[in-house]
């Protein structure tokens, strides 16, 4: 056991230093995919009032995240009950560029968008939240192709609808109907040809995206589902696929998750992080750190730890200083720093509590936004203590439910809430 631990210590502070030239934040949870950017050249240390608002954008009520490239920013807004609408707005002044938008009629409880666009030098793939899938050219400002994952997938439409933030791998784009017919799907992300299609999923539709990983030295798509209690026809798993071929690698059943939203983590080629969490007090929290070998022709899965008293419900954890920082949604709600061992190093309730909002590292330091009044949280990832540098709230309803992934680009930094995109200024002058 001393020499697993020893062994995924060395992975993790690997991963957590290592560092990456773009200055794209082109996809959901950033460049990696692990919520992280190094040698962005942010300010160590706030001024008194906090750092500058460039500009703020009114949105449609929603909850679709912002990707950035060559200095566009991208997002999902909805006209209520009518369309979805794709949004480019320049990142220095907060206008406009261009928009595409597309009939998508009817509602859900909670209306807007869910998703995080992905984005490359000429396309933009984006999923709304009744399940249309578009590939749109930057250039023409027009879909080149588009799939209703719904119709074509089969299933019910979920409470909360689509939340499903494709991944663009080589030639193709990735994403999870989880209807069906299939659960994970690979098109040609040109011609929207279907490339590969996996089997149908043993949980229920929900709102989780997929996960690139590397595992055994292939690349591979990882993919939660998850089951509702009680309810025998259905049963959590989580699935790998070799991203390439969709032929199926490994599957692990003891997440145990209802409902889950938080994607998986790859922490590096030998770890991968799971968590889950409910609402309410019937389903509990849960966080597994799953050591993945390969030996011989098969996957071997090895629980690290589990933890079933910390679990975050929307976002994945942060890797720094050795350790994980997850945005507990279990009780108390609160920030949580956690040992490679899955033991919590912080006194319950000694950190704030962020309710749903997102976490994001920066240079090796969090930011993280309460996802009940928006406020932006400056933190020093410490092992001793919560350490926070800096606070500052740009939103001006109580309850604005903000509760989108943040997105980094260019030292500027993009938050919103169901009514608007902000832009703070954090670079180091």
């Amino acid at each position: 056991m001393q020499k697993l631990l020893f062994l995924c210590f060395s992975t993790l502070v690997l991963f957590s230093c290592q560092s990456t030239t773009t200055t794209n934040w082109d996809q959901y949870l950033g460049p990696h995919r692990n919520a992280s950017i190094e040698g962005a050249g942010i300010m160590r240390s706030w001024p008194e009032a906090g750092p500058e608002k460039m500009w703020e954008f009114p949105l449609g009520p929603g909850y679709g995240g912002a990707s950035v490239f060559d200095n566009e920013v991208f997002v999902l807004d909805r006209i209520q009950g009518e369309a979805d609408v794709l949004r480019c707005i320049d990142l220095n002044t907060g206008n406009e560029k261009w928009n595409y938008s597309y009939d998508a009629p009817g509602e859900l409880p909670y209306p807007g968008s869910r998703a995080v666009p992905t984005v490359d030098k000429n396309y933009v793939w984006c999923v709304g939240p009744h399940g249309h899938l578009n590939c749109i050219d930057k250039n023409t400002h027009k879909a080149v192709w588009t799939h209703d994952l719904l119709v074509e997938y089969g299933g019910e439409l979920q409470h909360w609808g689509f939340s499903l933030s494709p991944i663009v791998f080589g030639d193709l784009v990735i994403v999870a109907p989880q209807g069906e017919k299939a659960g994970v799907v690979a098109f040609n992300k040109l011609s929207g040809n279907v490339v590969w299609e996996s089997r149908k999923f043993t949980g229920q539709r929900f709102h989780v995206s997929p996960t690139l990983g590397k595992y055994g030295g292939i690349d591979q798509v990882i993919m939660i589902s998850s089951c509702f209690k009680g309810d025998s026809l259905s049963s959590d798993e989580v699935v790998s696929f070799e991203a390439t071929t969709g032929r199926e690698l490994w599957r692990y059943e003891g997440i145990d998750s209802h409902s889950s939203i938080a994607p998986p983590l790859a922490v590096d080629e030998n770890n991968l992080f799971l968590t889950s969490c409910a609402y309410n007090d019937k389903y509990d929290p849960i966080s597994i750190l799953l050591e993945i070998s390969f030996e011989g022709d098969d996957f071997k899965l090895n629980e690290v730890f589990r933890n079933e008293e910390v679990g975050c419900k929307m976002h994945p954890p942060i890797i720094a200083d050795n350790s994980i920082f997850i945005n507990n949604n279990g009780r108390p709600n609160e920030l949580v720093c956690l040992n490679l061992k899955g033991e919590r190093l912080w006194e319950k309730g000694s950190a704030p509590n962020f309710e749903m909002g997102s976490l994001i590292m920066v240079d090796g330091l969090i930011l993280a936004q309460n996802g009940k009044n928006g406020d932006i949280h400056f933190i020093e990832p410490t092992t001793s203590a919560y350490k926070e540098l800096g606070k500052v709230s740009f939103f001006d309803d109580e309850k604005s439910q903000a509760w989108s992934p943040l997105a980094f680009s260019n030292g500027k930094l993009l938050a919103r809430d169901v009514n608007k995109l902000i832009c703070i200024n954090l670079m180091e002058k």
